[in-house]
Order: structure tokens, then C-alpha cells, then sequence
């Protein structure tokens, strides 16, 4: 099960995986609970709201960047917990940081820790083999724990303002941190035994497609998810009721993390793949200006949903044409360089609140990473018709 490093049960495995996932996109679910406290609390404007985001993202995507040259060598577990402990120091001191200097100082060693543990989790799920059900097995744990947590940081903010939002975050780090004992502590890492078929060996532009269909795809869906729970208070959607609201797109994201799981263990690529990006696209639209509470809490179900198919569908691509999770860690940085940009010109471009043109932004963004997709499996396709020569 492994090598050149102790066994260990798959279960346990993934079971470490899971927590480093739910630590890693802890901001990334539950980050709007903090934006909205700040803002609600009179500490940012939306354009300050904006940068701090923008911040974290930003170290973020350097982070996953610089780890991603070193995939092959990474020790998983030293790793997690370093940057496990660092998130925790980052999310206990913006509990108490009230200017602004401190505040996005913090957020750098959030965005390096955060980074650091999304590289953990797609290299992870690369080694492991079958990457797009690692990372939608993962998910499933994530979802269950983030409805959890939405429901709780309402009640939170309630009652202690934005240190028992932050102090929330950073308690549920450290509930991670026994898991993450479970992950292996050399640099090698499988489950299976190697596939007997011979590799696919891709063009280093189809690498580059598939960069790009992740950079856009993630930079188009989530421009306006720092400022969701604000777009939310426009119509009407107080913040408890956001809550229930991220509870239910948990739940239902969790069933589509489970249809994602089973699908994937009988095809590599799901042909609905592209469709769901087309539909996400549109669906941007009306969550970034949505004229009604029911319009805005569809688009946010659908779009919060479906991305629990479409990123491990798309990381999986990316460990299809690089099985050593190198490009899988870039596909990561990708995703928060393009979101930085994303949010920023969100933060500029939005008017009283509203978002209209981030919206249509994000619409052309998804239509750009439905064609970077297509071109992908194209590629493979015609790559796997090549190989099996007389036998196709």
C-alpha cells in the first residue's frame, strides 16, 4: 500500500487528507462569516474588506506555487502541521488585531498556511491515485463540517463580535490537528498498486490548458464569495438566516460530493463536466446581482453545489496530465491568483453593493474554462487513440 514508508490503513489515510482539506479551505467556505463581521462591525469598508481578502489570496497562490517544484520530495505530514499551527497563530490574532496593518499582516501568514495545506492536500490526492475521488471523498468530510460551522459563527458573531468568529476558526484548526498524524511521514505516498497501462505522455501545452481552465473557472465562480454574505443583507438575507442558508448548500453540496465519489470510480473525466462549467457561468450572473432573496439563495445553492464536481473534476484532469501532483499544486496557486484578481476587480467595480459586472465578468471567465477544458480532453483523447494503435 506503500512505499519506502510505514503502512498504513487507507481508510486513516484519507481520513488525515480529509482534515487537511477542511483546515485548508476553511477561508474559503467559511471566510464571508469573517468579511461580514468586519465590514458589519465598522472595521473595513467593502474595498478594505476586498484587499484583506485579497491579501490571503494572494500569499495563498504563492504558496502553492513555491511548494509545487518540490511535490515529488514533500514530507506531507511535517508539512501540515507547520502550517496547520501557523493558521491557528494567524486566526487566534485576528481575534484580537483591531487595526489594520495587523489585521493584514495576519492574513499573509494565513494565506502562506493555507497554501501550504491545499499543496498537501492536491499532491496528496495524487499520489494516493484516483485523484478525482480522494478529492471528492475529502469533500464530503469538508461539507458535514462547514454546515456545522455555519450554523455555529452566527451565533458567534452574535454574541462576541469578530474575536468569536476568529476564535471559532481557529478552534476548529486545532480539531484537525490529531488527524493529521494519520498522514505518512516520507515523501512517498500510493494506495494502489501502479496501473499496468502504459502513461499518456501529454504536450507541455495541454499542461497549460489545463492550468488555464482551472484559473479561470475558479476565478470566475468565486469573484464575489468574499462578498456574499453582504450581497446576501442587500435583499434582505440577515446574517443568521446566511447561515442556514450555508448549511443547506453544504448539505446539498455533500450529495453531490458523493455522486461525484461513486461516478468517478467507473470514468476519468465526467462528460458533464463542461456543461456544469456553461451553467455556472449564467448562474454568476444572478448571484452577483440577484434582484430578489430567492434568486440570490438559488444561484448561491447552485453555485456553491456545483463546485463540489467541478474543481475535483478539474484538479483530476490535472493529475491525469501530471501524476506527480506537481501540476496539481500549480492548479491550486492558479485558483488563488485568479480569484485575487477576481475579488479585486470586484471590490472596484462594484456599485453600492451590487456587482453586475463581476457577474458578466464571471460569466465569459466560465465559458473560457469550458473551451481550456474541451481542449484538455480533446488532447488525451486523441493521445489515447494514438497509443492503442490497432487495438482501438
Amino acid at each position: 500500500m506503500t512505499q519506502r514508508q510505514d503502512n498504513r490503513p487507507a481508510f486513516f489515510i484519507l481520513a488525515a487528507v480529509s482534515a487537511v482539506d477542511c483546515a485548508a479551505h476553511s477561508m474559503n467556505s467559511l471566510g464571508p462569516f469573517a468579511v461580514g463581521e468586519l465590514v458589519r462591525s465598522g472595521r473595513f469598508s467593502l474595498m478594505q474588506a476586498g484587499l484583506w481578502s485579497c491579501v490571503e489570496m494572494l500569499s495563498y497562490a504563492i504558496a502553492m506555487t513555491g511548494i509545487a517544484p518540490w511535490s515529488s520530495r514533500l514530507r506531507l505530514r511535517s508539512v501540515a502541521f507547520l502550517a496547520a499551527s501557523g493558521l491557528i497563530v494567524a486566526q487566534t490574532g485576528s481575534a484580537f488585531a483591531h487595526a489594520l496593518l495587523p489585521l493584514m499582516l495576519l492574513r499573509v501568514l494565513s494565506g502562506f498556511s493555507l497554501g501550504s495545506l491545499n499543496a498537501v492536500v492536491n499532491i496528496g490526492a495524487s499520489r494516493l491515485g484516483k485523484p478525482v475521488f480522494v478529492l471528492s471523498f475529502v469533500m464530503v468530510v469538508q461539507t458535514i463540517v462547514f454546515s456545522m460551522a455555519s450554523l455555529l459563527l452566527p451565533h458567534a458573531a452574535t454574541q462576541a463580535g469578530q474575536k468569536g468568529v476568529f476564535l471559532v476558526l481557529a478552534g476548529m484548526i486545532c480539531l484537525t490537528l490529531p488527524f493529521m498524524a494519520f498522514l505518512p511521514g516520507g515523501p512517498i505516498l500510493t494506495l494502489s498498486a501502479p496501473s499496468p497501462s502504459p502513461r499518456l505522455t501529454l504536450s507541455p501545452r495541454t499542461s497549460y490548458w489545463a492550468l488555464l481552465a482551472v484559473l479561470f473557472y475558479t476565478g470566475g465562480s468565486l469573484a464575489v464569495w468574499p462578498f456574499t454574505e453582504r450581497i446576501g443583507a442587500s435583499v434582505g438575507l440577515h446574517a443568521v438566516s446566511f447561515g442556514k442558508l450555508s448549511a443547506v448548500s453544504n448539505v446539498v453540496g455533500l450529495l453531490t460530493c458523493l455522486i461525484t465519489a461513486w461516478s468517478s470510480r467507473k470514468q476519468t473525466v465526467s462528460p458533464l463536466l463542461i456543461p456544469a462549467i456553461l451553467l455556472i457561468g449564467g448562474v454568476c450572473i444572478i448571484q452577483a446581482y440577484p434582484t430578489d432573496q430567492l434568486l440570490f439563495c438559488s444561484a448561491f445553492i447552485i453555485n456553491y453545489a456545483a463546485w463540489f464536481f467541478i474543481y475535483p473534476s478539474l484538479v483530476g484532469v490535472t493529475c491525469l496530465v501530471d501524476p506527480s501532483g506537481k501540476l496539481a499544486s500549480r492548479a491550486g496557486g492558479a485558483w488563488m491568483f485568479s480569484q485575487t484578481a477576481t475579488t479585486f476587480f470586484a471590490s472596484v467595480t462594484q456599485t453600492d453593493g451590487h456587482y453586475l459586472w463581476t457577474g458578466l465578468f464571471s460569466f465569459a471567465l466560465c465559458g473560457c474554462a469550458a473551451g481550456a477544458t474541451l481542449k484538455v480532453t480533446r488532447a488525451r483523447h486523441k493521445k489515447a487513440l494514438s497509443q492503442s494503435g490497432p487495438y482501438a
